[in-house]
């Protein structure tokens, strides 16, 4: 009944009439400008898309931190991936951002609003073992220049996500964790049982390539990271707890 369900929503998806970002030639100035025209909450002045009836304004305020660690590779063409799209702004308004990176973007659920030849939407519930080896599979040969994780928040997740996915980051680029420290703010989102530490910690642990307790993250893995991460970089942004966040950037030797 999934298998037949998620196949009648994919029907949806390509028939939905989505927004082409290739169309879009308004001159911005800033990558905030992108963020907030879009309106991801990457920004700092959008309305809260989770909810269609808030007037509520959020915005982490991430761009300076991406323009900071990113824009000498506007001009560069490159791979980008980006975990959890939700509508896609994001996603969108990296490929105005980036006017010669592919931009591919992978979420659970259907409701991908944009179009670009540069800009590819892979439908994915990371935590379904036949959907991620299918992901897998697709990306076998690539690697991405950048690779964000703004994906379920939810601790054993952005663990897993680190450790599959860093392997996947070109030398020199970044991997890029959003609201890292959701699951120490949001209850809900700590799915560890005391079994794994906190992101915040655990970034610390890397940076001073300390061992630390981890039933997903075994001796060889922790080795790997503190061998392959040449700086961990992490900011605080807009918005307070329990509305996390936070964004750390790792930079790959």
């Amino acid at each position: 009944m999934k298998k037949i369900t998620r196949f009648y929503k994919k029907i949806a998806l390509n028939l939905k009439p989505k927004i082409n970002v290739d169309k879009i030639t308004k001159n911005f100035q800033s990558l905030d400008e992108i963020f907030n025209y879009f309106g991801t909450d990457k920004g700092t002045n959008v309305k809260n898309q989770y909810d269609k009836n808030s007037n509520l304004v959020i915005g982490h305020g991430f761009a300076k931190f991406y323009e900071k660690h990113l824009s000498n590779f506007r001009s560069q063409n490159f791979d980008l991936l980006e975990i959890g799209t939700w509508l896609g702004a994001s996603s969108a308004a990296f490929t105005i951002y980036f006017p010669k990176a592919n931009i591919y973007g992978v979420d659970r659920n259907f409701k991908f609003s944009y179009k670009s030849k540069r800009m590819k939407f892979i439908n994915c519930d990371l935590t379904v073992t036949k959907e991620f080896n299918d992901l897998k599979k697709f990306i076998n040969n690539k690697k991405f220049k950048i690779i964000i994780d703004d994906g379920s928040h939810i601790l054993t997740h952005i663990i897993k996500n680190l450790k599959f996915f860093l392997k996947k980051v070109d030398s020199s680029s970044f991997y890029i964790i959003e609201d890292f420290n959701a699951p120490k703010d949001q209850k809900h989102l700590n799915d560890s049982n005391g079994k794994e530490i906190f992101i915040e910690e655990m970034l610390i642990k890397i940076k001073n390539k300390e061992y630390f307790k981890s039933q997903i993250l075994s001796k060889e893995d922790q080795g790997y990271l503190f061998e392959n991460i040449e700086g961990i970089y992490t900011y605080e942004g807009n918005l307070k707890k329990p509305l996390s966040s936070n964004i750390a950037f790792l930079k790959k030797k």
